[in-house]
């Protein structure tokens, strides 16, 4: 692969030098310096980086407090709610996504290449839903590079801004005129119907974080994009990492572990949805995405809080984590998620009650098939485990419980997942041993400000500070 290569040159020259200029900004919104003769084809390769390394801080940090990873560290980790600021995820946000994508809106709009203006207000949509589903209340709309302490949005406008930019964007998308990406996109190259349809993707995404507030409306909104998003596998959204440019999951995690350097491994909630014990069948995913300890034929994740009872390692071994894994950040299995909690939804469904149409329940079972398929689970295994009476229940006895374990099966180590978690209020999720006893018995809703946002933006930050336990904006009724 060369697609991860190509932003290195760029990276490399570029950078150091803005790194070098504006240390005292780190953290706060958009770097002034940044290099404002870069070309189309330099930018969109280097937003794309950032983006996947926004997509992977979020997921380390949310994939802990969702309980599909734990810590191998003792009892006061991120996985025992423990607060976490995700000071990286916020740099590359505003440091270098932003700053970066609304310079290749300016060029693209000034040098009339209205596909790199949609693939960049796309990417823009799915950041901005990111920081919001991490911190609620964010900078944007006063987020540029003459404001280094700029006013916050509220959620809601956030929400709003974001089908705004997907909007936007599909109709820039659609011009099909002027320069188009090519081996510069490292993500679809160049293909822009492909773009299209993760946007469609995205606003049904983004439609559903707010089901809890109004389950019809969103669920109308959701169903609307879906017939134009995502068709298949081939559509999911992912930067592909290899040999020579290292995932971080394999390069900072799995290498660690794999020399004794612990720090997370697979949580016991996610592994027991796997081995048997939730669903009362072993799913054929287990072995391909979950790697055993040396002599180890039990599966067991470490138990939330605990630090302990797991059998199991986030090794170089495992389908997310080896020497050729992509950072995944959206799939047609999510796709079939949205859809089948939609339908549910819509024929007035809800977390207590059963029962729905027959396209919600394919749906459902369209989730596990579509990332068997991407896993590589022989059809045979496949087959086996869609028709066991644990999985293939019949539309009246779906749940929206059944939709959401498959729906968190499926988006291992994609963060977005924590938001269906604490819209559900944790779904049937164990409370975690020795939890953060500052929350008072009650489940972490929200990564704090980063330090060094409530130093340099403290009258802002501070405005917007809450409690690790409040619930944000979009998950209250």
């Amino acid at each position: 692969m060369k697609k991860v290569h190509y932003i290195y040159t760029f990276l490399v020259a570029g950078f150091m030098t803005i790194l070098s200029g504006c240390q005292s900004f780190l953290d706060v919104n958009v770097d002034p310096t940044l290099k404002s003769d870069a070309t189309l084809q330099e930018l969109l390769p280097t937003a794309q980086f950032y983006t996947s390394e926004a997509s992977y801080q979020q997921a380390y940090v949310a994939g802990q407090y969702a309980q599909q990873l734990g810590s191998n560290l003792g009892t006061n980790g991120t996985d025992a709610y423990y607060e976490a600021e995700n000071a990286t995820g916020w740099s590359n946000l505003y440091l270098y996504v932003i700053p970066q994508l609304n310079l290749l809106v300016q060029k693209g709009q000034t040098e009339n290449s209205p596909a790199y203006v949609g693939i960049a207000k796309t990417l823009l949509a799915y950041n901005l839903g990111l920081a919001t589903a991490n911190w609620e209340n964010v900078p944007f709309s006063q987020a540029d590079q003459k404001n280094f302490t700029p006013g916050y949005d509220t959620q809601q406008t956030i929400y709003t801004s974001i089908q705004k930019l997907l909007d936007e964007g599909i109709a820039e998308l659609a011009k099909n005129a002027g320069t188009k990406p090519g081996a510069d996109d490292m993500v679809y190259g160049g293909d822009l119907g492909k773009w299209s349809r993760l946007a469609y993707s995205l606003k049904a995404r983004y439609a559903m974080h707010q089901s809890g507030l109004n389950p019809q409306t969103a669920a109308q909104a959701a169903l609307a994009a879906l017939p134009n998003a995502m068709t298949s596998n081939a559509d999911d959204f992912q930067l592909q990492y290899n040999s020579k440019n290292l995932s971080p999951w394999y390069s900072r995690v799995a290498l660690a572990n794999s020399t004794g350097n612990l720090s997370i491994t697979y949580g016991s909630t996610f592994v027991d949805l796997m081995n048997g014990k939730v669903q009362g069948i072993v799913d054929p995913r287990l072995p391909i995405v979950v790697s055993l300890k040396n002599g180890q034929t039990t599966y067991a994740g470490v138990v939330p809080g605990s630090g302990a009872g797991s059998t199991v390692d986030f090794t170089i071994r495992a389908w997310h984590s080896n020497i050729n894994s992509p950072i995944v950040m959206m799939t047609y299995a999510e796709v079939k998620a949205i859809e089948a909690e939609a339908r549910f939804l819509a024929n007035g469904g809800s977390l207590t009650s059963t029962g729905t149409t027959t396209d919600a329940y394919n749906a459902y079972l369209d989730i596990a098939r579509a990332n068997m398929q991407k896993l590589g689970v022989a059809t045979e295994a496949a087959n086996t485990y869609l028709n066991d009476a644990a999985v293939s229940v019949g539309a009246t006895n779906l749940t929206l419980l059944h939709i959401m374990h498959e729906k968190y099966k499926a988006m291992f180590l994609i963060g977005d997942i924590w938001t269906d978690v604490r819209k559900y209020n944790y779904l049937d999720f164990p409370m975690p041993l020795n939890a953060n006893p500052d929350l008072n018995g009650q489940r972490i809703q929200r990564m704090k400000y980063p330090s060094s946002e409530l130093t340099r933006n403290a009258a802002n930050a501070e405005a917007n500070l809450k409690q690790p336990s409040v619930k944000m904006w979009v998950f209250t009724k």
